[in-house]
């Protein structure tokens, strides 16, 4: 079912920053169906909410001014209580603050911000506690939240203390021999911290999401012929699903996944 009010320390907001935002609609609308609702956000731009069949699942901006050199990527925003006091603690746990914490009036206030890896995060503290017509874990929505990274103890340690999250040993995952945590509130597990191997090469951490799709294998076959790449081939995670990662024409990437039936 749909979430619409993710709790205090869950990921609570997905944006993707596009070197051409009208391409990146134009891919994500055609694949899933997406459509945008744009707003003027006067210095900084156009900022549109990106939509599926059912609310709203993240937004689209072009890369701010002084970002000669970046490619396109998705943010994770997480929710917390007081922006200013977690950006402190993170600070005190190893973090590194990327810039001064923000204001969005009528909306709520962030900072952006590296974990001890240097995988980059948002934090986010709303001004309501009403989230609209947020939604997730449906098709064509977030449905999982990940973290790749080479010092998976130190990632659980600093996550947990910052955003008070419960973890979890997969046992499907340690089952196919990889050591992989899932973070919780409450009864919901929202994504998992995977370790990086040597295979990994020089990628840097990083966090992605996961877009469940009815079909892995159509959606692939639809991203090539919208000109997107396939960045990993569709591949089956026992216990989970059939899940591949693509990219699309400027670069951004994500993963998709059809999860298997659960009873």
């Amino acid at each position: 079912m749909p979430l619409h009010a993710p709790p205090l320390g869950a990921p609570c907001w997905f944006e993707l920053a596009s070197t051409d935002p009208a391409a990146s609609l134009a891919f994500h609308a055609a694949l899933f169906g997406w459509s945008a609702v744009h707003n003027d956000m006067g210095e900084i731009g156009q900022y549109s909410c990106l939509r599926n069949a059912n609310g709203t699942v993240g937004a689209l901006c072009g890369l701010p001014p002084g970002s000669a050199g970046r490619r396109s990527a998705w943010s994770v925003y997480f929710a917390v209580a007081n922006v200013d006091d977690r950006l402190a603690r993170a600070e005190a746990l190893g973090g590194q603050r990327l810039g001064e914490p923000f204001d969005v009036p009528g909306h709520g206030r962030g900072v952006a911000l590296a974990d001890p890896s240097g995988a980059a995060f948002c934090l986010w503290q709303p001004a309501s506690p009403d989230p609209g017509d947020f939604v997730m874990f449906e098709d064509h929505a977030v449905g999982w939240v990940e973290l790749a990274t080479r010092d998976a103890a130190a990632a659980r340690d600093f996550y947990a203390d910052l955003l008070g999250w419960r973890l979890i040993a997969s046992e499907a995952a340690a089952a196919a021999g990889v050591a992989y945590t899932e973070y919780a509130l409450g009864d919901t597990r929202y994504g998992g911290i995977l370790p990086m191997t040597p295979e990994w090469g020089d990628a840097p951490p990083h966090w992605s999401i996961y877009v469940p799709v009815p079909d892995v294998d159509a959606c692939l076959a639809r991203c090539a012929e919208l000109g997107g790449m396939v960045c990993v081939p569709a591949f089956d995670a026992p216990g989970v699903g059939r899940i591949a990662a693509i990219a699309d024409t400027t670069g951004a990437m994500c993963y998709v996944i059809t999860l298997l039936k659960r009873s």
